[in-house]
């Protein structure tokens, strides 16, 4: 039996462009991060439907996908090297590329996933805790539209 490859810290990079129109080929590693999760869910109309000739035969559901809506959300240790960053994006409702790297990908495997994406939640805990316990981040994200996959060449 041959174990299957998988994937740990590293395996997966979460970064971002933060100056879209000044330097959109600049992404920067989201520093920080415990804990990313990225859902695709795919809405599905079903509607039920009858034979045309024949109104004795059973009633079929037939299903058709309707749309898609992609999410993510990151829980993270706080960092001065993205607050700035992130507090814009929250603060100034920035629509910003977002992409996914996954820098071990083999040749015709998925290597990135970028999409543009709005800050719906920025939440801040542990601020002022009496124990030392570092700042938290926690972040939700709605990409505005699909995501494109590229495939390593």
């Amino acid at each position: 039996m041959a174990l299957p490859e998988t994937g740990g810290r590293g395996a997966a990079v979460v970064m971002v462009c933060y100056d879209p129109v000044g330097n959109p080929t600049v992404y920067t590693n989201w520093c920080g991060a415990k804990n990313f999760s990225l859902s695709i869910d795919n809405e599905i109309q079903s509607e039920k439907v009858g034979d045309c000739e024949d109104w004795s035969k059973p009633v079929v559901t037939v299903k058709e996908y309707s749309g898609q809506n992609i999410t993510a959300s990151m829980e993270a240790t706080w960092t001065s090297a993205t607050h700035k960053e992130t507090s814009a994006w929250a603060l100034e409702q920035k629509k910003l590329p977002v992409r996914i790297h996954f820098p071990g990908a083999a040749v015709g495997e998925v290597e990135y996933y970028d999409g543009v994406a709005m800050l719906q939640n920025l939440t801040l805990g542990e601020i002022g805790n009496v124990e030392g316990n570092k700042i938290t981040e926690a972040v939700n994200l709605d990409f505005d539209g699909t995501i494109s996959v590229t495939a390593k060449v």
